[in-house]
Formats: structure tokens, sequence, C-alpha cells
């Protein structure tokens, strides 16, 4: 099952594509053209700005808030805040149901695209572990950073699996093919756990 994308993101009328974004407001163009290209509204650039918009308040909470130094706190030292007072499985309860709120945002935000289904998440779980092991398993903003990498790289082997990578010196055109979209970000994780065993900001405990 395929949700509709929202009426605000889903026009393809007189005014589409929009060329400015006074445009696409008067007219809710899916599409908007920018820097010479077709970029799609909701996938290239309200899911992402929402995406930042999560992360700086997930950030926010952990860093800047007192619940989110009993967090941090909690991970590191459970009975020494436990002997404080402080209930840490009611804060890790909290945590889990914060975590499953964010999950079920990004499947809403993700079903105009992906589709609905109890197995919609598998496929980015993979993903999100590279992700992580890339940024460093201890560290919010290298977590956010391996995100932004995975991404990136695939995006960039889709692309030129279609037009093909010139190998320099050479007439060789490579055309990347499906299976090696997914094998090209493990290679990546390797590649920067043998020079980095903790990741690009990870840290030593």
């Amino acid at each position: 099952f395929t949700m509709p994308k929202p009426a605000l993101f889903s026009g393809s009328g007189a005014g589409c594509p929009a060329t400015t974004f006074s445009a696409w407001w008067e007219n809710n163009c899916s599409i908007i053209l920018l820097l010479e290209g077709r970029v799609r509204v909701y996938n290239e650039i309200f899911i992402p700005l929402v995406g930042i918009l999560v992360l700086v308040a997930v950030w926010i909470l952990l860093q800047r808030t007192r619940l989110g130094m009993v967090i941090r706190a909690g991970v590191q030292d459970r009975e020494m805040v436990e002997a404080l007072g402080i209930n840490v499985r009611r804060v890790f309860t909290l945590v889990f149901a914060l975590g499953v709120g964010l999950a079920a945002l990004g499947g809403v935000l993700a079903a105009p695209s992906m589709g609905l289904s109890n197995m919609m998440g598998e496929s980015l779980l993979l993903n999100a572990l590279i992700a992580l092991a890339i940024g460093g398993l201890t560290s919010y903003p290298g977590a956010a950073l391996g995100s932004l990498l995975v991404g990136l790289l695939q995006q960039f082997m889709i692309k030129y699996g279609q037009i093909g990578i010139a190998i320099p010196f050479t007439e060789i055109i490579f055309k990347p093919t499906p299976p090696i979209v997914p094998a090209s970000t493990v290679l990546l994780m390797v590649i920067i756990l043998l020079i980095l065993p903790n990741g690009l900001l990870g840290k030593k405990e």
C-alpha cells in the first residue's frame, strides 16, 4: 500500500514544475526547478529538512536538558544514577518510546515513496547499522555523518550505474551493477574501521 503524498507536494497542473518557491507554494507543485535540475520537493527538500530538525532536536534533548543528562549518565553508570534516587528503568522506557515515535515518524514520511508494509524497516536496518559503525558507536554527530556518507555513496553508485564511470587513462566505462550499491557501503565501512577502529568520530571507551 502506497500512501498519497500530502496535497502540498502533489500538484502537477498549470504552473508546474515551479521555477521559484513562491510559485511552488501557489501551485503546490511536486517538482521545482533548481540549479538547472528537477528537484522533487517532498523527497529531496521536505524530508531532509525534517531529518535535520529531528537531528537538532534530539541533540538538544541529549546535551542541553536534565533528561538528556540522566540518559547519558544512566548509560555510563546505571548503579550510581539509581543511587541518586532516579528510576533509570522508567527513563530508559521513555527513551525506548521516543525511539519508537521517531521510527513511526520515519515510516510515515517514507510511506509515500516506499509504500507501507510491516517489513519496510528491514531494508533500512542494515544501512543504519553500517552508518553507525562508520560514524562511531559512541558519537551522535558521528552517526549523523555516517548516515550522510552512506546515503551519498549509494546515490553516487546508483547515478553512475546508469551513465558509467570512466576509468582514468583507459577507454573503459565502468557501470556499477545493482548488487554493488549495498556492497559499496560495506566496503566503505570495512576501510574506515581498518583505519579508525572506533569510527570517524567515535571515542575509545
